[in-house]
């Protein structure tokens, strides 16, 4: 279990210190691709579409108004 909470917490730290478009690439990456993955396992209908539409979304939010923008703009 402390190989994972230490995978855990390296992965955290690389994130924190990427830049806000590579964090919000990243993020809305990993949110399409969850989507698509379910979708499969699911045999939802239209599941490409809606995983582009998660990426998009998520990228766009977290680009304008994310928590990871910092208080020097």
């Amino acid at each position: 279990m402390t190989s994972v909470k230490r995978l855990y917490n390296r992965s955290d730290a690389w994130l924190q210190g990427l830049p806000q478009g590579k964090y919000a690439a990243f993020l809305g990456l990993a949110g399409g691709v969850g989507i698509l993955i379910a979708g499969y396992l699911l045999s939802d209908e239209f599941i490409l579409i809606q995983a582009l539409t998660m990426a998009v979304v998520l990228f766009s939010m977290e680009y304008a108004f994310g928590l990871h923008q910092t208080a020097e703009g």
